[in-house]
């Protein structure tokens, strides 16, 4: 059985993206990522030639990726050496160059859950990517123009869309800041769901119903 939260950020994603075909999507996505009955590699060669097979949903393939991989690793019990096995150093050595940064977000909304912690930025910031210590320094780089904008939470869309501009390119945050901006707004309680429809692009709009419906179930 698939992870509630996971399902339902599906759904959320391909019926905010996706103009055609919804269910059926949905349906045959539903196969490939929650198929347990396959190693990971192999489900995530399936969700390559998935991609492959609709390439107008190419945009969406490093967060589909992010969502075989939080249900590998919420719903497949692990313990804690499993990951200095064999096992999963050829999964991180083979996925190199897959998923984005989407997958920290999804793995601190479960934790946040499993400890009863509402979401919220800083706490993402500074709890669960640890910016604010030495051996985080990437992470730090990354996250910098959330890290150094204290008030963008506060910000309107022209205003986040302006600090979006000075991400750095190869972060792979920039395609994903507006709406990750939008979702810890709607988490804090700052902004309400439907106020920021207006001026986003399908992929935009998909990655934020996304988060919000991985958070809400």
């Amino acid at each position: 059985m698939e992870n509630t939260a996971v399902h339902a950020s599906l759904v959320a994603l391909i019926q905010h993206y996706s103009a055609d075909n919804k269910q059926e999507l949905i349906h045959q996505l539903t196969d490939v990522l929650f198929d347990t009955n396959l190693p990971f590699l192999e489900r995530s060669k399936n969700l390559d030639a998935w991609i492959a097979d609709h390439p107008t949903l190419e945009e969406l393939a490093d967060v589909l990726f992010d969502l075989l991989m939080v249900h590998f690793l919420s719903e497949e019990m692990h313990e804690p050496e499993y990951f200095d096995s064999p096992a999963w150093n050829e999964i991180e050595d083979k996925t190199l160059d897959k998923g984005s940064e989407m997958l920290n977000v999804f793995l601190y909304l479960s934790d946040a859950k499993d400890n009863e912690v509402e979401p919220h930025l800083d706490d993402f910031l500074t709890e669960f990517l640890l910016v604010g210590e030495d051996e985080f320094q990437d992470e730090y780089r990354i996250y910098e123009s959330l890290i150094v904008n204290e008030d963008i939470l506060d910000a309107d869309l022209a205003g986040i869309r302006d600090v979006q501009k000075t991400v750095k390119s190869d972060t792979g945050l920039q395609e994903y800041f507006v709406p990750l901006v939008f979702f810890f707004q709607y988490a804090e309680g700052i902004a309400d769901k439907g106020e920021w429809e207006t001026g986003l692009d399908s992929f935009e709009s998909a990655i934020l119903h996304t988060l919000i419906a991985f958070q809400e179930n």
